[in-house]
């Protein structure tokens, strides 16, 4: 009986030990995703967020991470200073040809009466989320990793 019972035991050892070193490797090749989170109107901080996500890029493992920056609040003032500031421009240039992609808010658009097509820098549609908070729930439930600088 001890002998089935250690055999039993060994086995079921050898195979949560092969699940796990199978789970280590795969995460090797895994694809992470981060999700940065701008609400400040403050735009030094702002700056500094996409500082923040430029560093991420520029990481060891910048070419292997999915970025998303979820813009609502306060923070749509990156959006409409861009407008006017060609720097902010480049810099927010710089972010997307390295694939990063801008969600904005709708609730937000509303609640300040902006148009996305004529207040805001480069937003399309396809940019356009229904509620910011809730976009990065999401996210989160997705299992990407939550930023706020």
């Amino acid at each position: 009986m001890k002998r089935i019972i250690s055999a039993s035991i060994l086995a079921f050892l050898g195979l949560f030990l092969f699940h796990g070193a199978s789970a280590v490797a795969g995460s090797d090749t895994m694809k992470r995703a981060v999700v940065y989170h701008l609400d400040s109107a403050d735009l030094d901080h702002e700056k500094a967020t996409l500082r923040n996500i430029n560093n991420h890029i520029n990481s060891p493992s910048g070419p292997t991470t999915q970025i998303e920056l979820v813009i609502h609040g306060g923070g749509i003032n990156l959006l409409t200073a861009a407008k006017k500031d060609e720097q902010l421009q480049a810099s927010i240039d710089g972010l997307k040809m390295n694939g990063v992609k801008i969600k904005v808010c709708n609730n937000t658009l509303k609640s300040k009466k902006l148009d996305y097509k004529t207040d805001l820098y480069d937003v399309h549609g396809e940019d356009i989320v229904p509620s910011g908070v809730a976009y990065l729930a999401d996210k989160q439930f997705e299992g990407w990793a939550y930023i706020h600088p």
